[in-house]
């Protein structure tokens, strides 16, 4: 009798050790990015200048944030087919081109509370563009999902030179 409790007692024992497991094992999956792909409709997008650019080149970060407490979605390169619009009118004299290590990209889970960032550079010593932006619009990384994102550029600041540079989307840090 004392081999049979002894047995039972392993046996409970291990299953709950298993169990324990895969409890923990699903909350480290649930940490992972989301298998969804995020849409306009899922994020919100601000621009602001970046007080902490480089000497040659100064930068406007791009923070998304989730849309609704239940967003849950991945982004993961750089945004696509970046326009710059004055006033409704299209700036079309700027090249924009991905960061070199865009292609490369790690995914960033876009959830409530975990917002992402990526930036678009420009050489500060180039000369401004006629043209001041009002908004910009472009497609997420991860597709454009039928809709571009549109968000309002930082009121009289200047677009400089010819081309700019986008980066990939990395999560926001606090």
């Amino acid at each position: 009798m004392n081999v049979q409790v002894k047995r039972a007692a392993a046996a409970i024992t291990v299953g709950g050790l298993v169990t324990g497991g895969l409890l923990v094992a699903g909350g480290v999956a649930g940490a992972m990015p989301s298998d969804k792909l995020c849409g306009a409709s899922d994020v919100e997008v601000t621009v602001t200048p970046d007080p902490s650019h480089s000497t040659d080149h100064e930068a406007y970060v791009l923070t998304y944030t989730a849309a609704s407490p239940t967003t849950n979605c991945k982004l993961q390169g750089a945004p696509t087919a970046l326009s710059f619009v004055d006033d409704g009118q299209l700036i079309d004299d700027v090249a924009v081109v991905p960061d070199a290590t865009a292609a490369n990209a790690a995914p960033v889970n876009l959830r409530e509370g975990h917002p992402a960032v990526s930036r678009i550079v420009q050489a500060s010593a180039e000369a401004p563009n006629p043209h001041t932006p009002t908004t910009i619009t472009f497609d997420l990384p991860t597709g454009p999902g039928g809709v571009p994102v549109v968000a309002n550029w930082p009121a009289g600041e200047p677009l400089k030179g010819a081309t700019v540079q986008v980066t990939a989307v990395s999560a926001a840090t606090a």
